[in-house]
């Protein structure tokens, strides 16, 4: 977060740059940026922060699967979820990719929770599928309009 915001500042400190003929971004604050954004931070990182927590401790694994329970359901909604804030056909492919990854990582969390069995592997999958996720769509190496975070410093004149 701390690095978008330091691109952004570098960005809008640079010289403007010629406009081109292709369609502007969308809105930095577009209603399905701002659903997603909501979605992710209410119904999937909550019940992850609640595993990541629950799954350190010993004697847990009730909560654990009710909370990889919560998740499942998130994850489940994410493979479907239409309104997504990409302005390409291979951005919505790569997002509900990375969902259905979740979803199979979160079923196996829920399994091993289930069976009382160390769920260490599980979380650890889950949360290599969320950072390669973010990785992807908020890289720090380049402006995408297919980043919600991103079009204000395109908005600003920044070349993707």
């Amino acid at each position: 977060m701390l690095s978008s915001a330091v691109s952004a500042l570098a960005i809008s400190c640079a010289a403007p740059v010629a406009q081109s003929a292709e369609p502007a971004p969308p809105a930095l604050m577009d209603s399905s940026a701002l659903a997603l954004a909501r979605f992710m931070r209410e119904e999937v990182n909550v019940p992850f922060s609640f595993v990541m927590i629950e799954a350190a401790t010993e004697h847990r694994a009730r909560r654990v699967h009710k909370a990889a329970s919560v998740l499942r359901d998130a994850a489940r909604d994410l493979v479907v979820w239409s309104d997504l804030p990409v302005m390409s056909d291979e951005g919505r492919d790569v997002f509900h990719a990375y969902a259905r990854n979740l979803e199979v990582h979160v079923a196996r969390l829920e399994d091993a929770a289930e069976r009382h069995e160390d769920a260490t592997e599980s979380v650890e999958q889950i949360r290599q599928t969320c950072n390669s996720c973010h990785r992807f769509f908020r890289p720090a190496s380049f402006l995408s309009p297919d980043v919600a975070y991103d079009w204000y410093a395109l908005e600003l004149g920044g070349v993707p």
